[in-house]
């Protein structure tokens, strides 16, 4: 005779939920978790409930509790694969290459010298390096952008350091010919750490990385550190080095006819990635046409620190290949600031980035495997239908 076995029907059989809190279905999940990516608490729950026929139902309270807990399960989930992938390829949980292991990337795969020769000639160009002229399809393109959304003010007792205003998220778009994918966290380092297990787990590591940034040093930084083994390079997007030429020259030069004169002259050098030429035309303006000659000095020092970034853009454009970080930026528009950048919303740092990590989901065409499944392929795709 068979021993009987007994089982606790809300925990074992279907999934925890909180004290007086409804089982939610795999359909009524799915349909929360796809409305929290552009609506508000409120609208989305009154949304449900008409759509289920309730009367009462789900309260935006409930429904805001129910995505952030289901957002935190979806970062535990992708922290783990990443964790598990770093430490079977022989890295350490901070992305490091453990000693005495030799990591071999593949030799970068150019475009052909012919397109680039036809493009110079077009250009009249009679220089460049062809090596800086990536082949799309052996490259692995990578857009890194920050956004801060405002901060939930919280009662702190007294004597404790004022709490930061705003709430950090980092976010990248990771795309190639099969398709694209988007990683989030709360800061560089975390995004920077899941793109390595992102990289790893499709064995995409060991080709070319092209990493499409704006200026930020923090940013700079790490890659350099995190990837310092693999072939890759950064390109430093043409809109924010323009906007950093306009602000920095606003404040140096006496007025705005003064500086536009002279961004005509700035600019062009820049596009055509001659560094060494935009320097020297700092160094040598009018002094009778600078106000505040600091500012010129901080720009000078700016593009000594990262001409290497600096490609030949007017050739790139020519080439067909990319010059901007706008895939970043739009990754972040989806994921974080189309849903938490409206007026009056404020957020703590576990609810944006569990709201984020949603709509990462939801973007990445991982919904279905989430909810079924209950796991993530971490990996880019061809978008497949539900």
């Amino acid at each position: 005779m068979h021993k009987s076995e007994s089982y606790d029907s809300s925990k074992e059989l279907y999934e925890p939920v909180e004290s007086r809190e409804k089982f939610k279905s795999v359909r009524f999940m799915e349909m929360a978790l796809d409305f929290s990516t552009d609506m508000s608490d409120r609208n989305a729950s009154r949304r449900l409930n008409r759509i289920r026929h309730e009367q009462v139902g789900i309260s935006p309270q409930t429904y805001r509790n129910t995505v952030e807990r289901e957002g935190k399960r979806i970062e535990a989930s992708i922290k783990k694969k990443c964790d598990e992938t770093l430490l079977e390829n022989d890295f350490n949980l901070n992305g490091e290459l453990n000693e005495n292991i030799k990591f071999t990337p593949k030799p970068s795969e150019r475009m052909e010298l012919e397109p680039i020769m036809a493009a110079m000639e077009t250009l009249n160009i009679k220089k460049c390096g062809p090596s800086d002229y990536e082949s799309p399809e052996s490259c692995v393109s990578i857009s890194i952008d920050d956004v801060c959304v405002d901060r939930q003010t919280q009662t702190r007792p007294c004597g404790e350091e004022e709490q930061p205003k705003r709430v950090n998220n980092s976010v990248i778009h990771v795309e190639n010919t099969e398709g694209k994918y988007i990683l989030n966290s709360a800061n560089v380092f975390g995004v920077l750490r899941l793109l390595l297990g992102f990289l790893l787990n499709g064995g995409l590591l060991k080709k070319q990385l092209v990493f499409f940034t704006d200026g930020a040093r923090e940013i700079h930084n790490e890659i350099s550190r995190m990837f310092a083994f693999a072939n890759y390079k950064i390109i430093l997007d043409w809109w924010h080095l323009q906007k950093k030429c306009k602000e920095q020259l606003s404040m140096a030069l006496s007025g705005r006819v003064v500086r536009n004169e002279f961004l005509e002259e700035l600019l062009p050098c820049l596009w055509f990635g001659n560094v060494g030429g935009t320097i020297e035309l700092l160094t040598n303006i009018n002094p009778k046409k600078v106000k505040n000659p600091e500012y010129i000095a901080k720009l000078i020092e700016y593009f000594g620190r990262v001409r290497d970034y600096i490609p030949n853009y007017a050739l790139r454009k020519e080439l067909g290949l990319r010059n901007s970080s706008n895939s970043g930026e739009k990754a972040n528009d989806l994921i974080v600031s189309s849903r938490q950048k409206n007026n009056g919303m404020s957020w703590s740092d576990h609810g944006s980035h569990a709201f984020a990590s949603v709509a990462a989901v939801v973007s990445n065409y991982e919904l279905h495997n989430w909810l079924h499944k209950h796991s993530l392929s971490f990996q880019i795709s061809m978008p497949v239908a539900a």
